[in-house]
């Protein structure tokens, strides 16, 4: 399945090609159920979490994505729509539905005769303060076969969520990716010595996020090809490539010499056009070869984001994160749009956003959340760090806290709600009180 959107076309040096929305639907239940939205259109501070992506490559000057979506339920109806009528940026999106069950490798492999140059691979959900510019920029100088973004993450984001940050080794020279594992509390972790002998000093960081955002030379798509093995981009894709700068054995065995051959080195192409470079140097260039130590056809560059805001939507902690950020202090949005209708004595905090034509009672208070599009909001009701979709209707006297709404929920009045996921459509009944749940609405076979 396949749609495109009709663009005045830039060629880029980069195409691009997004993630929406894998690996994370379990971890965002139930927001990402059916009757609510695709993960590519949550909105974070009332604008789909896509829409910061597609900013972020404008501003790269890349005006080629491919949009990546598991064909599930209407998802990529829903996506599409929004692309073709909301979606006002340059960017021309075409969007490839694929199997289900495919993985993050299987779906690149799948649109390989789409891409047919070097490609940046990055999930929907990432929002970065990274000028985009710095990162392309190290890619180009340092010319790797591939660049990974990591980043620092925020004290919300690190304690919250479950997972263990993984081991990341870097080589202290020349910022090479050289080692990266899950981490758990009760295992240590080990090197090979051939790796230590290319890369003799590694820094080990655990408190350094992976972004899943990638640069690939285009000849990666080739192996891919020949490789069915290689599911993943993050589990098996990375890996190997880590490995193959310095087991001789595995570049051997897997051919990746006969790959990366098939496209210029420019250092080989520089020393044979320079007139002070010797001819051995030159050579050794060539064939990878340097003394004793193996320095195969794979190199690797990380860029490490220290400052700034950096995080993903990928748990439904993250992705509440993201609204704050988004809707914080200082922040240049519309708070309160001229078509919403907010009572004189209603209170919107300056760390929250209401979206176009809500309603707001009077008595009632806004702190820290977003509030969607044609809500309906009654007297005397207290949100408070929460995001509110569209149409999503709050009877009187109602308290909520720490919840995520999604689309057409009712809540009805004397509700009080703490730490609460409602999928779309979902009602909750008068005078409820609820913690801790998780609200969906069962459908039939």
């Amino acid at each position: 399945m396949l749609f495109e959107k009709p663009k005045h076309h830039k060629v880029s040096e980069f195409q691009a090609v997004v993630f929406a929305g894998y690996g994370s639907s379990n971890r965002l239940y139930p927001i990402s159920e059916e009757d609510s939205l695709p993960k590519a259109l949550l909105p974070v501070g009332n604008k789909p979490i896509i829409s910061y992506t597609l900013e972020w490559l404008e501003k790269a000057g890349i005006h080629d994505v491919i949009v990546v979506i598991q064909s599930t339920g209407n998802a990529i109806k829903k996506l599409s729509a929004y692309l073709a009528q909301g979606y006002t940026g340059s960017v021309h999106c075409t969007v490839v539905g694929v199997e289900e069950d495919y993985e993050t490798a299987e779906a690149l492999r799948s649109i390989k005769d789409k891409i047919d140059r070097d490609f940046i691979v990055l999930p929907c959900d990432l929002i970065t303060e990274l000028n985009p510019r710095d990162i392309l920029d190290a890619h180009r100088l340092h010319d790797p076969t591939f660049t990974a973004l990591f980043y620092e993450p925020n004290s919300a984001e690190g304690t919250k969520d479950d997972d263990l940050l993984p081991y990341v080794g870097i080589d202290a020279t020349k910022n090479a990716l050289v080692y990266k594992a899950d981490r758990s509390e009760d295992e240590d972790f080990s090197m090979r010595m051939s790796l230590l002998n290319k890369f003799p000093r590694v820094r080990v960081y655990t408190n350094l996020q992976d972004a899943h955002l990638f640069i690939f030379k285009r000849w990666v798509l080739d192996v891919l090809e020949d490789k069915e093995s290689i599911t993943s981009i993050s589990k098996d894709l990375i890996p190997m490539l880590i490995k193959c700068q310095y087991q001789k054995k595995l570049v051997e065995r897997e051919g990746i010499d006969k790959y990366a051959a098939n496209f210029d080195n420019l250092l080989a192409t520089a020393l044979s056009l320079s007139t002070t470079q010797s001819s051995e140097a030159a050579a050794s260039s060539k064939t990878g070869k340097i003394s004793r130590v193996f320095n195969g056809p794979v190199t690797s560059y990380v860029y490490v984001c220290r400052d700034g805001f950096s995080g993903r939507g990928n748990t439904l902690s993250s992705y509440g994160e993201l609204n704050r950020y988004v809707t914080k202090q200082g922040a240049s949005i519309t708070r309160v749009p001229s078509s919403a209708e907010v009572a004189p004595k209603t209170q919107v905090g300056n760390d929250s956003v209401i979206g176009e034509s809500t309603k707001i009672d009077e008595k009632s208070s806004v702190k820290k959340s977003s509030v969607g599009n044609h809500c309906v909001i009654g007297k005397n009701v207290k949100i408070i760090n929460s995001v509110i979709m569209d149409h999503v209707v709050i009877g009187d006297n109602a308290k909520i806290e720490g919840c995520i709404i999604c689309n057409d929920a009712k809540i009805l009045e004397k509700v009080m709600m703490k730490d609460c996921e409602v999928a779309g459509g979902f009602v909750v009944k008068k005078e409820s009180q609820l913690k801790g749940e998780k609200l969906v609405s069962f459908r039939e076979a």
